[in-house]
């Protein structure tokens, strides 16, 4: 597997850590891809799908939010804008190397809301979107009042201000992966997001699974189907 490079997002008056791996010879198209709420750049499924997308021939970015990882930056007042507006800085930084080829979104959790969000401003060609909440009045006492952590008051605002059943009315090519023990989001807000999806659109779900994908076999079978939906949106060279 080739090493990701160092590649860090111009955003506001911050820079957010990033790693890009690049193919081996040309590229076919850009992906961008975001951590989940407390997660970073560095997740294992997240690093294990950007390599897989480069040994395709996608120059893949993953790159830490405002706060998270790598990057400065105040998590406690992390929301779904905030996190949006970072996602455009990253595909503003990522297009400069291709202006002219395809855009791939995915985002894991928290990042696949923000990736339909940024894809409403900035569309791709297609998006993957690993167990992510859709509906956030459930999550609303986990957000709110967390252990260990700092409140999100700032997110827990902003949500209001995103019609995300609108958003997703105007998702088209969007893959859904999710697990049926998801014990964070449940597995209900995948088939009402697909539900809601106009054509083309899917959705997986892995039997026995849970947020995290923690399983090999899970985070394999979500790997292998979602390198399948996007390749059927990505010409070849």
């Amino acid at each position: 597997m080739i090493q990701a490079e160092v590649f860090n997002v111009p955003h506001a008056e911050l820079e957010l850590a990033g790693r890009l791996h690049r193919p081996q010879g040309g590229a076919r198209a850009l992906a961008v891809i975001s951590h989940g709420l407390e997660s970073s750049k560095d997740s294992a499924k997240l690093t294990r799908l950007a390599a897989s997308l480069a040994d395709l021939g996608y120059l893949a970015l993953r790159f830490d939010h405002a706060g998270c990882g790598d990057s400065p930056g105040d998590m406690s007042r992390t929301s779904l804008t905030s996190r949006r507006d970072e996602f455009l800085s990253a595909v503003k930084a990522l297009r400069a190397l291709g202006p002219d080829l395809p855009l791939v979104y995915m985002g894991s959790s928290f990042g696949g809301t923000v990736a339909a969000l940024a894809g409403d401003i900035e569309p791709p060609v297609c998006s993957l979107h690993w167990s992510t909440p859709w509906d956030f009045e459930p999550l609303q006492e986990l957000v709110h009042d967390p252990q260990g952590r700092p409140t999100l008051r700032e997110m827990v605002r902003d949500i209001y201000y995103h019609d995300i059943e609108a958003v997703l009315a105007r998702t088209a090519r969007a893959f859904l992966v999710h697990g049926e023990k998801d014990e964070v989001v449940p597995v209900e807000q995948a088939v009402r997001a697909h539900q809601i999806l106009p054509e083309p659109k899917g959705l997986l779900v892995l039997p026995g699974a849970d947020h995290r994908l923690s399983k090999p076999e899970d985070q394999h079978q979500a790997l292998t189907s979602s390198l399948a939906w996007v390749e059927q949106f990505v010409k070849p060279v």
